[in-house]
């Protein structure tokens, strides 16, 4: 498969900063109980939408967002303990789940929808704690510790973007939901 050059576009949920704190601390903890990579304790929580290539035109991602987004009403996001996410027999992640992951889903069909792209597995929303955790280190995990439990009001989205050869996303802008 020949990658599609382009912007990465990458739209995301942000969590508020209470929300962001504790999984940065969450972070620290697991860190202070097995070796994470360097990219699992910089990533900042967030619940990760949708990522396509396309060509450098962030108005037109804007107004088709905007466009979709003028109608779909703002929800509280329920976050309920912590779960795992097995990849094969080699590793897994640990990641907070989410209780009512309906508008999320919802969210993710209609921008599949906008830009015209297909999928052929539903999403499961979560906020990642730490990915790809060979099973050896996981075995060392206190998962009690990882528990948390909350709630906060989604009011917008955030797209990103990463132009080719660029190594970070940079935000591109925020959109609000209808209220």
């Amino acid at each position: 498969m020949v990658p599609v050059k382009g912007t990465t576009y990458f739209i995301i949920l942000s969590p508020i900063e209470r929300v962001k704190e504790v999984v940065r601390a969450a972070k620290e903890t697991l860190s202070n109980q097995i070796s994470l990579s360097v990219s699992n304790l910089r990533s900042i929580a967030h619940i990760s939408l949708l990522k396509f290539t396309a060509p450098d035109d962030d108005e037109r991602v804007g107004k088709q967002i905007k466009t979709m987004l003028s109608s779909f009403p703002a929800f509280d996001i329920v976050l309920g303990g912590s779960a795992i996410f097995k990849h094969g027999e080699q590793s897994k992640s640990l990641v907070l789940k989410i209780d009512n992951p309906g508008p999320i889903q919802q969210l993710h069909m209609l921008l599949l929808t906008t830009f015209g792209l297909r999928s052929s597995k539903k999403i499961t929303p979560h906020v990642t704690i730490a990915r790809t955790i060979q099973n050896e280190d996981f075995a060392k995990i206190d998962l009690s510790a990882f528990n948390y439990r909350d709630a906060f009001p989604c009011q917008e989205i955030t797209v990103l973007k990463k132009a080719a050869g660029d190594r970070q996303y940079k935000i591109c802008f925020k959109m609000s939901l209808c209220k």
